[in-house]
């Protein structure tokens, strides 16, 4: 559902966990780049939404900043 920017636009690491495991096929040992290029922008595009509204938002607790271009599946594991 859409919802304004800000706090409660977040995804969760379950969620994203979530993801992970749907799509582990694909994703391997790639990026985010190719997470988003492939998998979230097809997902989300044809509704409109961020993938945090698409996934079902959640209120932000902790905000956390990644490189890119690490292995997706690492940077989930790590959080």
């Amino acid at each position: 559902r859409p919802c304004e920017r800000g706090p409660y636009r977040a995804v969760s690491v379950g969620q994203l966990l979530d993801m992970l495991g749907a799509f582990k096929a694909f994703v391997r040992l790639r990026d985010a780049y190719y997470i988003v290029e492939n998998i979230i922008m097809p997902l989300t595009r044809p509704f409109q939404l961020s993938y945090a509204e698409l996934a079902g938002p959640k209120q932000v607790t902790f905000f956390v900043s990644h490189f890119w271009g690490h292995p997706f599946e690492h940077t989930v594991m790590a959080l």
